[in-house]
Order: C-alpha cells, then structure tokens, then sequence
C-alpha cells in the first residue's frame, strides 16, 4: 500500500514537471520573421536591436537579435500566435509592431522605417541662449519682441521665478508700466526674498503715483542682504532712462556705499552729474571709474571722452 502511494506521489510530480517545462517552452516552434531596418531616406540601419516576444507565454521569447551592415535581420524558431517585436536603437525612435506568426506559411521580409529620434535639448543651454537673444532685442529697444521670449520661457518652464521680474522690464520698456507693476507684484507674491524685486516694485509704485505703497515696499528691503551692486546699479540706470538723473544718483549712492570698488556705479553717477550739470562731481566720478575699471571695460572709452569735455 506505501509503495503503492509512493509511486502515485512520484508520478503525479513527473506529471507537473513535465507540465511546467512544456509551460516554460511554449514559445518555441517552427515559425520565423525577418526583414529590414531603413532610416527614413531608405538607408539600412545595422546595430538594431530586434526583440521578439510572445504574450501568450508570459512575454517570453527567444534573445535579441541586430540587424547586420545590410540593415537585415531575421528570428526563427518560434511558435504560432501574435507576437510583440520591439526595434531599439541610440538616435532613433523606439518601433512597436504586432505579428502573426504561422508555422505552416513564412512572413514575407518586412521593411520596419525607423524615425530619428529628437535632440535632447539641454533646458539650461535652451534658456541661456533664448535669455542672450531678449537681451539683446532689450538693449535694441524691442521691447515687445523681448517680452514674446520671456512669456515663451514662463510658460514652458513655470518653476523659473526669475522670467516674471524680465516680463516687467519689458512692459516697463513698452510704457507700459500698470503691466509692469501687474508682473512685479506676481513676481514679489512668488518670491518674497528677491530684493530686486522688491526695488524694482517699489520704484515703478512710486513712479506711477502709489508713492505710499512705494515706500513701505523700498523700506520693507533688508539692504543688508543685497549682495550684488547690479541691484542698486539696475534701478539707477532705470531712472536715468526716465530722465531722472537727481534720484538715479541716490542709488548709485547706495551702490558705492555698500560696495565701493565697483566701477559700473562711479561711471554711471559720473553721466547722472554731467546731465545735472554738476561737472566738479562727474569729473571724480568718471575719474575713479577710469581708475577701477578693467581695460576692456567697453565705456572707458566713453568716460575718457567725456572728461575731455570738462577740462
């Protein structure tokens, strides 16, 4: 009776053995598929990995295969049923394609076009290069052209806070300055440190008769935190633009007070006396520039024209 159940026992196990190995072969048989791989001016492709599995077995199938120099390729020795093939390469567009596959009747060899994948574009490089351009159309005075760029980079890079303070300098370049004032405030709710921003804000609340608003914003600034002259530099150079040469000079003040060594501050207080007339001035200031400034700075020139005049 033991020996009897024992038997049973071992041919039951024979059984399901025999049953799992046939699961796990399934995919094999006598069908076959091949072709080639063309770019899409028709050229053979070599290289392309050709991946061939059969979802009925569990995704199982036979290794990879390539395509050889002729862009040819082939995989034989598979079962009947739908089958899922995968063509990968670097530089070229994945390729997916379902085939039935018969062990009695061969495939005629297929032509699979592989598409050159896109570029990966680096974001940085993208952003510096569209940021040159704008500025740029910025110092041309193409205002509106320089405001399209900046729109543009907000809007496929929204994380990038930096955009909104540009989008306000173009606005404000336009004439436009409620609109500059609409993105200094968005741009001040989003990044409530930005010190510049908060200047700028200031300054264009003041100009457009918020003048309250205006000083609780410049005195809301931690001067102790700016830590780039171009901040203070900036706002002046704005103010000049606007004819406003007595308030450009306060902050080129501020400029030289907290960093003395920066020559971008003394030449542009220098221009700021010259327009006011203040010539005793100009000529100091134009002259420490001179003394500070490296000698490709590209208004040494200018500066060294200008005391000319004032001799």
């Amino acid at each position: 009776m033991h020996s009897k159940l024992s038997i049973l026992i071992a041919a039951c196990a024979l059984v399901l053995a025999l049953a799992g190995a046939a699961a796990a072969q399934e995919w094999r048989g006598m069908g076959r598929v091949g072709g080639k791989v063309l770019d899409e001016s028709g050229k053979p492709i070599e290289g392309v990995a050709v991946k061939a599995v059969l979802p009925g077995s569990g995704n199982r199938g036979p290794d990879a295969t390539r395509s050889n120099p002729k862009g040819e390729w082939a995989i034989g020795g598979i079962a009947r049923g739908s089958w899922a093939l995968d063509f990968v390469k670097d530089g070229y567009e994945t390729r997916s394609i379902t085939v039935s596959i018969s062990e009695v009747s061969r495939i005629p060899p297929m032509e699979i076009v592989l598409k050159k994948a896109a570029p990966i574009v680096d974001p940085n490089v993208e952003i510096k290069a569209h940021l040159t351009h704008a500025a740029d159309l910025m110092n041309a005075k193409k205002f509106a052209e320089a405001r399209a760029i900046y729109e543009e980079l907000s809007t496929k890079y929204p994380e990038v806070k930096q955009f909104r303070p540009l989008i306000a300098r173009a606005y404000y370049g336009e004439g436009n300055k409620e609109k500059a004032l609409e993105e200094l405030r968005a741009a001040n709710a989003a990044d409530p440190e930005n010190v510049e921003v908060k200047l700028l804000l200031g300054n264009v609340l003041m100009e457009t008769g918020k003048a309250e608003e205006g000083r609780k914003v410049l005195e809301s600034v931690d001067e102790s935190k700016v830590t780039d002259p171009v901040v203070y530099i900036n706002v002046g150079i704005g103010m000049i633009n606007e004819n406003k040469q007595a308030d450009a000079i306060g902050w080129f003040d501020k400029a030289i007070a907290r960093f003395p060594n920066q020559p971008d501050a003394y030449y542009y207080r220098g221009i700021s006396n010259v327009a006011l007339g203040k010539n005793a001035e100009a000529k100091a200031d134009l002259q420490k520039f001179i003394s500070l400034a490296p000698p490709d700075a590209p208004e040494l020139a200018t500066a060294r024209k200008i005391l000319e005049t004032l001799k």
